[in-house]
């Protein structure tokens, strides 16, 4: 009941799981880049800012449930997963870890994006 307070507090509120969903693209952004590190481009280079687009762009998209396999496609994993574009890793494997921080984070978002329909359906239902 606690965690359910802190996220949604009781199904009142759409901002509060609203402001948990934003907060999330920042914490697993954080996530994302610590998984990947070892794979990214050392060097100040047009690639390494590459690579924390795309990054910033896997945590932005996993944010909604079921849009981000969807907007991710495989030339962002190859670009991510396949160390200075290297042909011997295909199909782009990814990093231990990586799998089971986007399950985390598609389990997150998919309570987060239900508390705010129940908070606005709460909403709509007293008035």
């Amino acid at each position: 009941m606690g965690i359910y307070w802190a996220l949604a507090d009781y199904g009142r509120s759409f901002i509060l799981p609203a402001v948990w969903l934003a907060f999330s693209v920042f914490v697993f952004y954080r996530g994302y880049a610590a998984i990947l590190a070892p794979l990214m481009p050392q060097a100040a280079t047009l690639d390494a800012a590459r690579y924390e687009h795309a990054v910033r762009m896997v945590a932005l998209g996993n944010a909604v449930p079921f849009v981000g396999p969807l907007t991710i496609d495989a030339e962002i994993k190859k670009f991510l997963f396949c160390p200075s574009g290297d042909v011997s890793c295909l199909p782009p494997i990814p990093p231990g870890g990586f799998q089971a921080l986007v399950i985390v984070r598609n389990v997150l978002s998919i309570i987060l994006v239900f508390f705010i329909g129940l908070a606005l359906r709460n909403y709509f239902r007293i008035k």
